[in-house]
């Protein structure tokens, strides 16, 4: 198949078709091009300029440019691409031209060449809706811009045609196959994406894996047997990423999703492949195994380096421009779709530039546009897109969002650090900045939607008074910053001692006798009054503050478990909540502890640490030990909302765990449900086989006091039926009683 250089060139005036042709059709040397375009696309460099030969052809109206692309492709012969320029009168412009060509011949590449224009950019954009066909060239014209153009676009053309022609051989053999297979189960063994399923348990084993995965060079009977099979088919440099996305599976809100990463061959091989998942859960909502499929996507990331080597970047800052925004948008956007991370989109523009610029000069503006970039670049992530979208403009792209609010924290950080002053040349300066947010949401039609919604919320920025940031709604304006304020608000509860402990008691079924005691913390908040745990945890989590939270509540649960003992009142156990942050800092954890119950008093039997399913699958799938070293230590363990998440007795064996704590919604549900209760019968069977004691969580009900009295083996309860939690006074007066009476509520 022959290369296509065929360009159409559309202009009034006879002199640039001449500019032209001196530097497409010329004999003049231009070995320095052609080692460009060998850079650019990998291609063996020409040394004779006369190897790369562009035809070109010239039209000076839009009707007589039409009718050139007719003929030209009635013989045949279509042009690759075509330079128009935005202005030329009395005919058709330049926009007009395009839309005309286009509807004759879509697979036209063009570039629109303009020293100025009467259409606003994000028009033209909009009405064209040019996505990947149409690159901007502004007057006056660098040869060595016209030349890349003409090549990188060139080469595009030819690249799709081969495209299209492969993948028309690759319908056309597959459809022949498939007329040809009669059997389900060898369109799976032959086809090119890989089917799995993994069991729901903390090391995801495979249950399944289907047979043309051999192509990779591994058996799938041993990918059957092998128990850390991350480590044999992930690359090393991916398998933290993929690890910690495929951990989110065990979250009970988990939806489908898909990541990228390269997997390894048997024999030193390495493939890019998107895996797609899917949690499969009962009618309970617990999960029981993973579904996906592996797709080969290595010659797809292959076409999207060679685009990025084509993409260039804004010559002053060394940002990306606006082309590789605009596509890394689009790529996010359609990621997002297919269940990835959500992201946000960040346009900034400076406040004061202007006056800069005027008063010392563009040179000085230049320099504070490089000193700009350099401070965007540092408040971001290496998984953030920074770029400069034209003048004095920005827009970022921020990865990986966790929530609306997180977008709120960069854009802070990015105002605070563009107030301070820059020293350029001398001169010192002090401009600004605003910030309009558009978060990824399900609802959003399209990329360009997001960017336009981040553009209104930009203008409501600079209409309340600039220096500041907007969401493109008002009323996630007003989520995000309360989510702010009350942010602000627990590190001054922190400092300021509203926070307490309350305590709820585990009641032995058939005494009523107090056998311990959980440890709940509250926010006396001067405003909202007494916020539960669910209420500010995560946020604790997010702003960094749930390490010291955590360490404070068994810190303030140790000492009041001593008071209670040094006046007298029996109390077995004392038990506390560890989250996922607590546990993942390890030796430091154990260390703390020891600490804690020497410094108190008491003995690791007297502690116990409560933690989640969908914790332990974390700490499994990681590799984490510190449960053991705990257990080793002499601290008891219990799993918090046993069977809310999903059910795995390995956990039982592989951590030594004292307590099941029976979910408060499987309790709920027993007392109606015959399967809910036969449930709850299995988990109570199992631990009194394997000799550990079982806590049932949210009794509520006489009602459900008296099914679980009914089930042998049940040994403690709590929850409101019982007593409620309670401050420390009047729980130490429940211990001084020391028992709970059946069917009482004392609270």
């Amino acid at each position: 198949m022959s290369t296509n250089r065929r360009i159409l060139l559309v202009d009034d005036l006879p002199s640039i078709h001449e500019d032209f042709r001196k530097v497409l059709v010329s004999t003049a040397p231009v070995s320095s091009l052609v080692e460009l375009e060998a850079a650019l696309f990998g291609t063996p460099a020409l040394a004779p300029a006369q190897s790369i030969v562009f035809e070109m052809d010239s039209a000076f109206q839009g009707r007589e440019a039409l009718e050139k692309l007719k003929a030209a492709r009635a013989e045949g012969r279509p042009y690759a691409m075509a330079f128009i320029d935005v202005r030329m009168p009395p005919g058709w412009d330049g926009i007009e031209t395009i839309e005309q060509l286009w509807k004759e011949d879509p697979s036209l590449q063009v570039v629109l060449c303009t020293a100025f224009s009467d259409y606003a950019w994000p028009a033209v954009l909009a009405r064209l809706d040019a996505r990947d066909r149409l690159l901007i060239l502004k007057k006056p014209f660098d040869p060595i811009e016209v030349y890349q153009f003409a090549s990188a676009l060139t080469t595009k053309w030819n690249q799709a045609l081969q495209a299209s022609f492969k993948m028309n051989l690759l319908e056309q053999a597959v459809e022949d196959r498939t007329r040809e297979l009669s059997n389900a189960n060898i369109i799976v063994r032959n086809s090119p994406v890989i089917l799995y399923r993994l069991r729901a348990e903390p090391s995801l084993p495979i249950i399944y894996v289907s047979n043309n995965i051999t192509k990779y060079g591994h058996d799938p009977e041993v990918l059957l047997r092998t128990a850390d099979w991350g480590h044999v088919l992930i690359h090393p440099d991916d398998l933290g990423k993929a690890l910690k996305a495929m951990a989110r599976v065990f979250e009970k809100d988990a939806q489908p999703s898909s990541l990228e990463f390269r997997m390894l061959g048997a024999h030193g091989s390495v493939r890019w492949v998107e895996n797609r998942y899917i949690p499969i859960r009962d009618r309970d909502g617990a999960l029981i195994e993973i579904e996906g499929i592996v797709i080969d996507i290595t010659e797809r990331k292959a076409a999207d380096e060679q685009i990025a080597r084509l993409a260039r970047t804004d010559g002053l800052t060394g940002l990306a421009n606006r082309a590789t925004f605009m596509e890394r948008l689009r790529q996010m956007f359609a990621s997002a779709q297919r269940g990835a991370a959500p992201f946000a989109v960040l346009y900034l523009d400076l406040d004061k530039f202007k006056p800069v610029n005027d008063t010392l000069g563009h040179p000085i503006g230049d320099r504070l546009l490089e000193e700009v970039s350099l401070r965007l670049r540092h408040c971001t992530r290496e998984t953030d897109l920074v770029a400069r979208l034209g003048g004095d403009e920005f827009g970022i792209l921020q990865g990986e969002l966790g929530e609306a609010a997180n977008a709120g924290e960069l854009a802070t950080k990015l105002l605070e650090t563009l107030a301070a002053p820059f020293v350029i040349d001398g001169h010192e300066v002090r401009i600004g900045a605003s910030i309009g947010i558009c978060p990824f949401a399900a609802d959003i039609e399209s990329s360009d939607v997001m960017l336009a919604q981040s553009d209104v919320a930009l203008y409501r920025a600079k209409e309340e008074g600039r220096g500041q940031y907007r969401f493109h709604s008002v009323e996630l304006d007003q989520q995000v910053s309360d989510r702010a304020s009350l942010a602000t608000e627990l590190r001054e509860a922190m400092r300021q001692n509203q926070l307490e402990l309350q305590y709820q008691p585990q009641v032995e079924l058939a005494s009523g006798a107090i056998l311990g005691m959980e440890a709940l913390v509250r926010w006396n908040h001067p405003t909202r009054g007494l916020l539960t745990a669910e209420t500010f945890i995560s946020m604790a989590e997010r702003i960094g503050a749930i390490v010291p939270l955590e360490r404070w509540v068994l810190d303030q649960a140790c000492r009041q478990m001593r008071q209670w003992r040094d006046a007298g009142l029996k109390l077995p156990l004392m038990a506390v909540n560890l989250s996922l942050s607590q546990l993942n800092r390890g030796r430091e954890l154990l260390e703390e502890v020891e600490q804690c119950l020497a410094k108190w008093g008491l003995a690791p039997v007297d502690l116990e640490f409560d933690v989640t399913e969908g914790t332990l699958a974390h700490l499994k799938w990681s590799q984490n030990d510190i449960l053991p070293k705990l257990h080793e230590l002499g601290v008891q363990l219990a799993i918090d909302n046993f069977g809310s998440e999903y059910s795995s007795f390995d956990y039982v064996r592989a951590y030594g765990i004292n307590h099941l704590k029976i979910s408060r919604a499987h309790i709920a549900r027993a007392v109606t449900d015959p399967q809910s209760a036969a449930t709850v019968s299995a988990i109570i069977n199992f631990a009194r086989d394997v000799g550990i004691k079982v806590i049932a969580q949210g009794v509520e009900t006489e009602q459900q006091r008296a099914l679980l009295d009914a089930v042998r083996g049940t040994t403690q309860a709590q929850g409101f039926h019982f007593s409620a939690p309670v401050g420390a006074g009047e729980a130490g007066e429940l211990l001084r009683v020391g028992t709970i009476g059946r069917g009482q509520t004392l609270s």
